[in-house]
């Protein structure tokens, strides 16, 4: 009975989604709150956060092969498709983001490779492919080094990537590629460590397993890894603002000051770093189920947070023609549709997973 609820809810989430997909396709992007200032909105900052998660899942299931480490053998199969999941996420809400399946197909048909766009979209298309072949390996009971070393390089490859097109445009000075190429990769590890011990220990719950003490003690390695990544993503971020504060211009420093009073802001600050890197380095909280899940649903709410104060940081201060008639700053409040697009990309997941928990054993250990 609760599994048909469940599928109910995560239908209607997809449903949402598909009207919203037709409304796109009829009515054009006026359902969604973009203008010719702000053109990068909420689907996109979910494909980002989406994305980097997946790339940083990818990272967490490279472990065994990439370091190592094969007590991580007993998570790999769950943290692949876990990985796999969160990536056709991403790709619903990019799709809808440019708004139509047929762009995505013109990108990679049009090579240009001098363009980090279509490089992105090479790349994604192979990543998918590694992914899939990956998973269908270790669901025979078979293992490649060869494929585990290629999702490493292909998540570093996809995540500087993405750091580099964010960072391309040279008029928005806060969008700064050399800080996002190492901030990108470094937030997306901590995102799916997150990811992976929140629907692990979630499932657990709502399943009404008990987890052994070799995966618990896992988990609280995880969860220990992931305070520290946590901090070191806090370094980076304080020091952002440092910079962005002491080195600006008295122009720049206007967008760094309006940047820092934003809610975003101080979510990705308060929820996605400090308060998951203080649960999980207290050893008394970090043992227990509850500090587990808390601290990683807060870092997970908190990097989403950061993706969309990230795309608006760049771009709330009108330049040049776009500035005449405007004032200093825009406001942005994300459209419904916007929102179903969200809940579009979500559901496709959590459905997905779902799936593949009940059917696929992901618990099932290489032989």
């Amino acid at each position: 009975m609760k599994l048909r609820i469940w599928i109910g809810l995560l239908g209607l989430g997809i449903l949402a989604g598909l009207i919203t997909t037709f409304r796109i396709h009829t009515e054009g992007f006026v359902v969604y709150a973009k203008t010719d200032v702000l053109a990068w909105t909420l689907p996109l900052a979910t494909y980002i956060f989406f994305s980097l998660t997946s790339a940083g899942l990818a990272f967490v299931s490279s472990i065994p092969i990439v370091l190592g480490l094969k007590r991580f053998e007993v998570i790999e199969k769950r943290t692949i498709f876990l990985e796999f999941s969160v990536l056709i996420g991403s790709f619903v809400c990019l799709i809808l983001h440019l708004g139509s399946p047929l762009k995505v197909i013109y990108f990679l048909l049009s090579p240009n490779l001098t363009s980090p766009l279509w490089w992105i979209g090479t790349l994604y298309t192979i990543y998918f492919i590694i992914i899939v072949t990956a998973f269908w390996q270790r669901h025979t009971a078979r293992t490649s080094r060869t494929l585990g070393i290629l999702i490493f390089l292909i998540a570093i490859a996809t995540s500087t990537t993405l750091g580099w097109l964010m960072g391309m445009t040279d008029a928005r000075p806060l969008l700064n590629p050399s800080f996002l190429i190492m901030y990108f990769p470094l937030t997306a590890f901590v995102c799916g460590m997150a990811a992976l011990l929140l629907f692990s220990l979630a499932t657990a719950y709502f399943s009404n397993k008990e987890i052994s003490p070799e995966k618990n003690d896992l988990y609280n390695e995880l969860a220990r890894i992931m305070g520290i990544t946590a901090g070191l993503v806090l370094i980076l971020f304080l020091w952002r603002s440092i910079i962005g504060g002491v080195s600006s211009t008295a122009y720049e420093y206007s967008t760094f000051r309006h940047m820092i009073g934003s809610i975003s802001y101080n979510t990705e600050l308060w929820l996605g770093m400090l308060l998951p890197c203080v649960l999980m380095l207290a050893r008394s909280i970090r043992i227990t189920g509850w500090g587990k899940i808390v601290a990683s649903a807060s870092l997970l709410i908190g990097m989403l947070a950061g993706r969309m104060e990230l795309i608006l940081s760049g771009l709330v201060r009108p330049l040049g023609q776009m500035a005449e008639g405007r004032p200093e700053f825009v406001t942005y409040m994300p459209s419904l549709s916007e929102v179903y697009v969200v809940l579009f990309g979500l559901s496709v997941i959590l459905l997905i997973y779902t799936i593949g928990e009940r059917y696929l054993k992901l618990e099932e250990l290489p032989e």
